[in-house]
């Protein structure tokens, strides 16, 4: 099943979130928007860290780490605006 969502963080940055999930867990994400990260290509570790992931997960806990291993700096968003992109997708399918 495949959830979206648009999240508008505070000072006007827009996060997009794509998640394919599957049996409550998360297969695949896409995170896109109009903010920075530093180094780039970090993006793909974040969206990893999410496969496998059950829905209920905290996923907030899951992006920092991400974050932190990848050595990411985010620019515009917090790894909390994140977070609350992703369960904006999540939250009208699984309640």
């Amino acid at each position: 099943m495949l959830l979206t969502s648009e999240y508008k963080v505070k000072g006007g940055k827009m996060i997009k979130v794509k998640l394919d999930v599957e049996e409550n867990v998360i297969r695949r994400a896409l995170i896109a928007g109009d903010f920075f990260l530093y180094p780039e290509e970090a993006i793909e570790q974040i969206e990893e860290s999410l496969s496998g992931v059950n829905v209920s997960s905290d996923i907030e806990q899951v992006l920092a780490n991400a974050v932190m291993r990848a050595g990411a700096q985010l620019l515009g968003v917090s790894v909390g605006d994140l977070a609350s992109a992703v369960k904006l997708a999540l939250q009208n399918e699984f309640r």
